[in-house]
């Protein structure tokens, strides 16, 4: 490289150029590492320190990242010719500031040497973190609205249950009431019925018993405890239902022939059925097993019977068997009274229905018998269906677990 370069007419020297520029510049010997010149940029840039002592005293001491020289100049040892760098570095006062570096090879002055090229970027640097620092926290900004987010999300869905849960039990409440408004319009109708009965036979044969014929007597007598009965009936189906309603009843799940409670009932029932004159048989040749209470199941036979009887014309015939299907175990109860139509029976079984109808012999009914059929099977995990044919009779079916 020439010592003079030409610059508008004049010659100016290489280092004149170099004293003049306004980038931070310093020539390092490259065999010493001493250093060979140092521009008036770059002694401002280190602070509190003159150019002579720059020259003069090691450059350990006034070059403070000693891990970033001693990198450039393994750089330059291994035959880089242009080493570039950033470093973040302080000045002689304390001052923490950012240069960008680059390092080359050249000849000054006749000997080998190392040209560097300081250019102060700490407003770059400090535009740069202050960018990481606003992304940083645009970033945790973000991830604080993705949690807000997933919490707001977790609440929803809390109160989609919570309204989920408020309409079942909004329903449930419903359907409570509707038992309530039954429970007491059976009370407020169908026991009144009976009790009038009692009260007013019972009022003749108190004030005409002395003087009454004999046959009127008995007939007196004979509603009064038909009165009697069919209160009895029904306060046992209503403190029945009542119980179901209020869980008092313990369910005793145990593993049974079904044929014994039919045989049981079916000899129970026999004298009613026969003094209405219609046939009532048990249909039981082999053992089906199943699972459930026997109480309950005694009950519900009980009803399912007395309906049986109560709807089947003298002359007629009611079948109460027990068969093993698949996995469970059925009782049926097969009449073959007048029937209903399938308007009415899928009213059978709700308690919130009006369904009670008066039997071939003029029997009258509470309402009750199937719905308490309907939920002390429910009880025990089984089912019951209602088959039915208008004037062809009914099928009763349960279904246990085996």
């Amino acid at each position: 490289m020439s010592q003079y370069a030409k610059f508008e007419g004049q010659d100016i020297s290489f280092r004149g150029v170099l004293e003049g520029c306004l980038i931070g510049v310093a020539i390092l010997d490259a065999r010493s590492k001493r250093r060979l010149f140092v521009n008036q940029a770059f002694v401002e840039m280190l602070e509190g320190v003159s150019a002579e002592d720059l020259l003069t005293r090691d450059i350990s001491e006034t070059w403070v990242d000693q891990d970033a020289l001693a990198r450039n100049l393994r750089h330059m040892d291994a035959g880089a010719h242009l080493v570039k760098t950033e470093t973040e570095r302080l000045t002689l006062t304390g001052k923490p500031i950012w240069l960008l570096m680059h390092t080359q090879e050249i000849q000054f002055e006749g000997r080998a040497a190392l040209l560097n090229w300081h250019v102060d970027i700490t407003d770059r640097k400090m535009a740069e973190s202050t960018v990481r620092a606003s992304q940083e926290q645009l970033n945790a900004q973000i991830a604080d609205l993705r949690d807000k987010e997933e919490r707001l999300e977790e609440q929803a869905g809390a109160l989609v249950e919570l309204a989920e849960e408020q309409a079942g039990m909004k329903a449930e409440l419903a359907r409570l009431n509707e038992h309530k408004d039954k429970f007491f319009s059976i009370i407020a109708h169908d026991l009144r019925g009976p009790f009038n009965a009692m009260l007013g036979y019972s009022e003749l044969l108190s004030q005409s018993a002395l003087t009454m014929e004999r046959e009127a007597l008995a007939e007196y007598g004979a509603s009064v405890h038909e009165a009697a009965q069919q209160s009895f009936k029904l306060m046992e189906n209503l403190l029945e239902w009542s119980r179901l309603q209020m869980d008092r009843i313990s369910v005793e799940i145990e593993v049974f022939n079904l044929c014994e409670p039919i045989r049981t009932n079916v000899d129970l029932l026999s004298p009613v059925a026969a003094e209405k004159g219609v046939s009532l048989i048990s249909d039981v040749a082999r053992p089906v097993m199943a699972r459930a209470d026997v109480n309950m199941i005694d009950t519900i036979l009980r009803n399912l019977i007395n309906n049986a009887i109560k709807f089947t014309p003298e002359g007629g015939r009611i079948t109460v068997s027990a068969v093993q299907a698949g996995t469970e175990g059925q009782i049926r109860v097969v009449d073959s009274g007048v029937g209903v139509s399938q308007d009415q029976l899928a009213d059978l079984l709700r308690i919130d229905r009006k369904t009670t109808t008066t039997g071939t012999a003029g029997e009258t009914g509470t309402g009750l018998g199937l719905p308490l059929c309907a939920e002390l099977i429910e009880k025990q995990g089984g089912t019951i269906a209602l088959d039915s044919v208008l004037g062809k009779g009914m099928i009763a079916t349960l279904s246990l677990p085996r």
